[in-house]
């Protein structure tokens, strides 16, 4: 299930400013921002991640994030924007773009270091898992 005040947003009943929106997607000013600029990016339709598109769904959303990261980048003080899919707290396809000065400025994802035996027990697990994953298209 979504997130009540996303769809809020995306059907109009709570206030946002908006910075862009196209047929299958939404882009506004966070109301909590990291920092001034930080804009949140929805698909229009539901999906609980944004592992839940398919490959056309998902290509549309990353090109749309693509335009309006450029715009921040191009048009705010800042040297970089910063690329976030969280997707647990809200449970609605979605990306958050961050525009920033500095290493720092946003939360990073550190954690302590896998004993050897672990990571390589995760990794054998995942490229067995891709393995028989199908192909890419392209």
């Amino acid at each position: 299930m979504s997130h009540p005040d996303l769809l809020d947003v995306i059907h109009g009943l709570r206030p946002v400013h908006f910075v862009a929106q196209d047929a299958q997607h939404v882009a506004f000013l966070a109301e909590r921002p990291v920092r001034p600029g930080h804009v949140v990016v929805a698909t229009r339709q539901v999906f609980d991640s944004t592992l839940d598109l398919d490959a056309v769904q998902h290509a549309a959303l990353w090109a749309f994030v693509h335009r309006v990261g450029r715009a921040l980048r191009d048009h705010l003080p800042c040297q970089r924007v910063c690329v976030s899919v969280i997707g647990w707290a809200v449970r609605h396809a979605h990306v958050h773009l961050i525009p920033t000065d500095a290493p720092g400025q946003v939360p990073g994802l550190d954690g302590a270091p896998l004993p050897a035996a672990v990571a390589e027990a995760l990794a054998a697990r995942l490229r067995a898992g891709l393995a028989g994953a199908p192909p890419l298209p392209g």
